[in-house]
Formats: C-alpha cells, structure tokens, sequence
C-alpha cells in the first residue's frame, strides 16, 4: 500500500508543477503577494533603523547641551528611548497591517474591534495616558529634570526621580511626594537658568542706615573673597534698602544672584558674614526691650527704658514696700510682684 501511494504521488508531481498546478499558483503568489511582503518588512526594518539612528544623533546632541547646563542626562535618555520605542511600534504595527493585508486576511472587522477596544481603554484609563502625556511633554519642553529644586501645587522640594508617569520630590524634612504627572497645573522651577538669594536682615531702629550699607558692603566683599562662595556667585550682592520697619527694627534687605540650586547657601554665607560686620562696626540689630515689675494691686514698681542700664532695673526703679521682706515666710502666687517685659 505504501508503495502504490508513493507511485501514485510520483506520478502527479508533473500534473502539480505543470502549467496550471499548484507549483504555477505558489510561483505566481511569490511573484505578486510575496515580493510585497518583503519589501514591506524591509521597508519596516530600514525606516525603524534609520529613525533609531536619527534619534541617537538627537540624543547625543541633548546629552552636549544637558552638559553644558550642568543637568542630569536622565531628560535626554528618557526622551530618546521613549521616541524609540514609539516609532519602533508605530513602524511594524502598519507592517503588520500591510502584510495580513497581503495574506488576504479582511482587516474591516480587525480594524472595528481594534477601535471598540481602543476606546474602552482610552475611557477606563485616561488619567494613566493623561500621565504619560504629561511626563512626554514635561521631557520635551525641559520644563524640570533630575536635581532641580521645584515646587508642584503646594509641594516643594528636589527632583529625585521621574519617569512618564510619576515624579519623586523629596522635601527638605525628608519626605519624599509621589506625584502623578497627569495632576501637574503648575511648576515653579528653582533651578532654571539662575537663582537670586534675597536676603532680609534686621537692624536697629536707630542704627545709622548710611553705616549699615557701609557694613553690608563689607560684607559683601568679604563673600566675593571666599573662593568657595564666589564660585556659586554670578553677580556682588545688591543692597536693595529697607523693606519694612518696626517698633524696634528696620529690615534691609538684599538680592544676590546665584547659580541654580545654590542660593540657600550663598544666603547662609551673606549673614554669617553681615554678623561679624555689624558686630565690628558696633551696629545694634535690635532696640533694646523695656521691662516693668506691676505689683499684685497693678501698680508699676519700676521700668526699664529703651535707654535703661541693661541690668533689668530702670536708674528711676523704685523699692517695693516690703514686697519680698526676709522673714521667711512663704507669700501666696498673687502677693509678689509681676515682671512684664516688653
């Protein structure tokens, strides 16, 4: 029986690959569906590739400028491999169309149930794709990177890690917020470009204001001295004047113009060095506190003036008619007197 099958087949090779067999069909498929199919995938590898490329020349060319800004490369990988991955997928999905097509496979109903699926995905999670369109573009127009100093709605603190979906702030206190980058209204970046330090120091209400510029700017030069300091430093510090008064101060402020992320310490280092001036030059920071002793019955003992000694007592302080006297006795919490300091 095997043996008359395979006669029986030898026998119909020819009628198979003869003019109009099922070797003539195959042929003529290759020659038509089949060289489209190639050239499809072909096409499909070389565009993929050619963007591949294009897009590590634009990677490298982010990664110089992110360099000379002294940021993170973290913006320019995430960008480059995220537009990698987007035009890998779009160039062999439409391959992949392409050729079912050319299989003869009927792509209407693929292509319906494609777009029905589609849109239930889009309604169920619109807040995941509004997150990472957010993140897409947050990369695209370097609106912050890994580093800066930011504040998000009512947060504020470091960028330590951001990804298409989420961005990591770590607070001064040491908390770290997770924020959904679909949520993001508004950010203020600290670290974009420059940073201005304003610094706002208390003096005396009746310090000469001509002496305490004087001590500022000595200050000022002291900081421009320090190699460490200057460094993070694009511009001398800018006495600006009073900003407000007090009973017992006017407060002088001062704008210094620093590098991104370091204003903080440069605005350390200015006050360090305006204490040793004004100390030098005998400035007072605040007016001296007056203090009055009101007996229990409400009359006033004795007051210190703006003026007074320093030793608590006022030069007119009057004795206490025998508030206190030495006997030994113990006198109730009302029967003594009563220090209020202003």
């Amino acid at each position: 029986m095997p043996r008359a099958l395979a006669q029986s087949i030898a026998l119909r090779i020819p009628t198979l690959l003869g003019p109009n067999g099922v070797g003539e069909s195959v042929v003529r498929w290759s020659l038509s569906h089949g060289v489209r199919i190639v050239i499809i995938v072909a096409t499909a590898y070389v565009l993929s590739r050619a963007a591949r490329k294009l897009l590590t020349r634009l990677e490298q060319r982010l990664r110089t400028e992110d360099a000379e800004a002294g940021r993170s490369p973290q913006r320019s990988k995430t960008l480059a491999e995220v537009s990698r991955s987007v035009v890998t997928m779009v160039a062999w999905v439409i391959a992949t169309l392409l050729v079912l097509g050319e299989l003869g496979l009927n792509l209407t109903p693929l292509v319906a149930s494609a777009s029905i699926v589609g849109v239930a995905l889009g309604f169920g999670a619109q807040s995941l794709v509004r997150d990472f369109l957010t993140g897409f573009f947050v990369l695209l127009e370097d609106q912050y990177a890994i580093g800066d100093v930011v504040e998000i709605g009512q947060v504020a603190g470091t960028v330590e890690r951001f990804t298409l979906r989420m961005t990591s702030l770590r607070s001064e206190d040491g908390t770290l917020h997770n924020i959904a980058n679909g949520t993001i209204q508004r950010v203020s970046n600290s670290s974009a470009g420059w940073a201005r330090a304003l610094v706002d120091i208390g003096v005396a209400l009746e310090a000469d204001l001509q002496q305490v510029q004087d001590a500022f700017t000595t200050a000022g030069e002291a900081l421009l001295a320090d190699q460490e300091v200057s460094g993070m430093m694009l511009e001398p510090p800018d006495i600006l004047g009073p900003q407000s008064m007090s009973e017992s101060q006017v407060t002088i402020r001062v704008a210094i113009k620093t590098v991104p992320g370091r204003r903080a310490i440069v605005a350390r280092a200015y006050r360090h060095e305006v204490k040793g001036a004004l100390e030098r030059s005998q400035i007072p920071i605040s007016s001296p506190s007056s203090m009055m002793i009101v007996e229990s019955d409400g009359r006033v003992l004795s007051m210190t003036p703006a003026g007074g000694n320093g030793s608590g007592f006022g030069s007119n302080a009057a004795p206490s008619d025998g508030a206190g006297s030495g006997d030994g006795s113990e006198t109730g919490a009302d029967d003594g007197p009563h220090f209020l300091k202003g």
